[in-house]
C-alpha cells in the first residue's frame, strides 16, 4: 500500500488510496482468488483501475497481511526446502565439478515435482465443502479474506461456529 504524501501546506500528511482493498479484513476472497489464479492486480481495486508498478508493491504487502495472520502453508515451506538444497547442489557442482552431484540434483528435482505435482482444489469445490460444514451459502463478494481463511483453519482444525 504506497502512501501518497502532501507537503502543499507545510504539514507532511499521508493520504490512503481509497480505490485499493487496503487489508485482507475488508478485500473480498473473490478478488484475492482472482489475482491468485489469473495474476490480475486489478483485483485491488475496489471498482477498477489500472495496473501500475505501485500496484505490484500493494499486492505484496496484503500477501505479507496474509503470511503475517496465518504464516506459510506446511507444503510451501517443504518446496522452499527442497529448492534451497537444489540450489546449493548446483552450487556445489559448479565448484567442485563433482558428476555425483547430478544424481542428488535429479532426486530432489523428483522430490519437488513430487510435491508441486499435486492437483489444487478448485475454489467452488472448497467453498461447497465450507458451506456444507457451516450450514449456510458463503457469497465470496462480500466474504472477506480473512474470514475465508479462517472458516477453513478451524474446520480443518475440527472447531464449529
Amino acid at each position: 500500500m504506497k502512501h501518497l504524501t502532501s507537503t502543499l501546506n507545510g504539514i507532511k500528511e499521508t493520504f490512503y488510496r481509497n480505490d485499493l482493498w487496503q487489508s485482507i479484513e475488508e478485500m473480498p476472497i473473490h478478488n484475492w482468488i482472482q489475482i491468485c489464479e489469473t495474476g490480475d492486480l486489478k483485483y485491488c481495486y475496489k471498482k477498477g483501475g489500472r495496473v501500475s508498478p505501485t500496484l505490484e508493491e500493494h499486492w505484496l504487502k496484503l500477501q505479507q497481511q496474509y503470511i503475517d495472520e496465518f504464516g506459510l502453508d506446511e507444503n510451501y515451506k517443504q518446496q522452499l526446502r527442497l529448492k534451497k538444497e537444489l540450489a546449493i547442489l548446483n552450487c556445489d557442482i559448479v565448484i567442485t565439478k563433482d558428476k555425483f552431484l547430478n544424481n542428488l540434483v535429479k532426486i530432489k528435482e523428483a522430490e519437488i515435482l513430487a510435491i508441486t505435482s499435486k492437483e489444487a482444489f478448485k475454489f467452488y469445490e472448497v467453498k461447497d465443502y465450507i458451506e456444507k460444514y457451516k450450514g449456510y451459502r458463503i457469497d465470496p463478494n462480500t466474504t472477506t479474506v480473512i474470514e475465508w481463511y479462517y472458516s477453513l483453519k478451524n474446520m480443518s482444525d475440527g472447531k464449529t461456529d
